[in-house]
């Protein structure tokens, strides 16, 4: 008797473990690991305005992380233009030229200009 509850738990657990492994792979093999989660559904656009706001917020490290993955996804050519001068603009330390150039950028994809 007393061999037999061991053997018992050892065989839940087991079974315990398979399960889980199991149930981990088959999350692990849908899940779509190329954009993080907060990122999904984030649009060239959102990434523009949120450079303009973080270019006005004195922001600048932040400011070109969104500015660069705007440049990434834009294909307007006037946009796209503006969205490269505002980079290296704001990339030389010129934060009124920047900003000048990405507002303009915004303009050409329908926005307010910031």
């Amino acid at each position: 008797m007393r061999l037999v509850f061991p053997m018992i738990k050892n065989t839940i657990l087991s079974a315990s473990i398979v399960l889980s492994t199991a149930l981990a792979m088959s999350v692990l093999a849908k899940a779509d690991f190329s954009t993080p989660a907060f990122a999904q559904g984030v649009t060239p656009k959102m990434h523009l305005e949120e450079g303009i706001k973080a270019l006005k917020a004195g922001d600048t490290q932040r400011a070109l992380m969104h500015l660069n993955e705007a440049d990434k996804g834009i294909s307007d050519q006037s946009a796209k233009m503006h969205l490269d001068e505002g980079i290296k603009a704001q990339k030389a330390n010129d934060n009124q030229g920047a900003l000048m150039h990405v507002d303009a950028a915004d303009k050409a994809l329908g926005g307010s200009g910031g």
